[in-house]
């Protein structure tokens, strides 16, 4: 799985009570195809956004789920995407306007 450190960070606004209100900085996103169809005219992505979630090491091993979306790309928009899931994340951030500060590929293993 990739996570990707994003700037500017997604903001979050959280009503706890009815008269108080929390802003949360998601820092982090991963993205993944839900469904994936090879060939496909268009693809969507599910979007999770949050912070990272550590291992005894402080390796990042997931990411909290605070917020998410759904994106639909086009197999014109995904041309470039290749082999590379660097690639398609920089794609993603880019039609969010958005931009990749590190890529972190998170390894089942740092568990």
């Amino acid at each position: 799985m990739l996570i990707a450190k994003i700037n500017p960070p997604a903001i979050k606004v959280v009503n706890p009570t009815p008269f108080s209100s929390t802003t949360k900085n998601l820092e982090y996103m991963s993205v993944a195809a839900r469904p994936y169809i090879p060939g496909a005219s268009e693809t969507n992505f599910q979007i999770q956004f949050g912070n990272p979630i550590l291992n005894n090491e402080s390796q990042i091993v997931n990411l909290t789920s605070e917020s998410s979306s759904q994106l639909f790309m086009t197999s014109e928009e995904l041309s470039t995407w290749g082999t590379n899931d660097n690639t398609l994340l920089t794609l993603i951030c880019t039609k969010l306007g958005i931009s990749v500060v590190e890529v972190i590929s998170v390894n089942e293993n740092n568990f």
